[in-house]
């Protein structure tokens, strides 16, 4: 039993030895934000906001998690308008921009005519799961979660 426990003893000293003398992973990535969320048109249009931090950013993915329709997008990179490539799914869509949208920049979202359930309805929180894609990763990043509150209905 003794023995037993001394080898075991040594084989965690071992064991503790070889990771600390491998190299600890430097890696550095800043992701962008939902940094603002809101709406227009007196609650019509639905907006946010990602603040692009770190590396440039390709692609943005919105999934709309309750049953929602739109008449468009309006998409602005700092204060002007582009015209990124739109890919529509069921209760989502990616935007996919011709060029990465550099760091330090902010893409406005604008959702035309926001209705859930085919309605616009008031006092409801609808919220938004935003995605990144980088093009120095290649994979989708979670972004953050755009929470808008429709106006009327009261408060709670």
């Amino acid at each position: 039993m003794k023995k037993l426990l001394l080898n075991g003893l040594a084989a965690l000293a071992m064991t503790s030895t070889v990771v600390a003398m491998a190299p600890a992973a430097q890696a550095v990535f800043t992701a962008a934000t939902v940094s603002d969320a809101g709406v227009l048109r007196s609650g019509q249009d639905h907006f946010f906001e990602v603040s692009v931090e770190g590396d440039p950013l390709q692609r943005v993915r919105v999934q709309c998690i309750t049953f929602h329709e739109l008449d468009g997008l309006e998409i602005f990179v700092g204060d002007k308008a582009v015209e990124p490539s739109v890919n529509y799914g069921f209760e989502e869509f990616t935007l996919t921009f011709a060029e990465p949208i550099p760091t330090d920049e902010t893409i406005r979202i604008v959702m035309k005519n926001s209705r859930v359930r085919g309605t616009i309805n008031a006092g409801i929180d609808v919220p938004y799961r935003v995605y990144g894609t980088y093009p120095n990763l290649g994979a989708e990043v979670p972004l953050g979660t755009a929470v808008i509150r429709t106006p009327g209905g009261g408060s709670r």
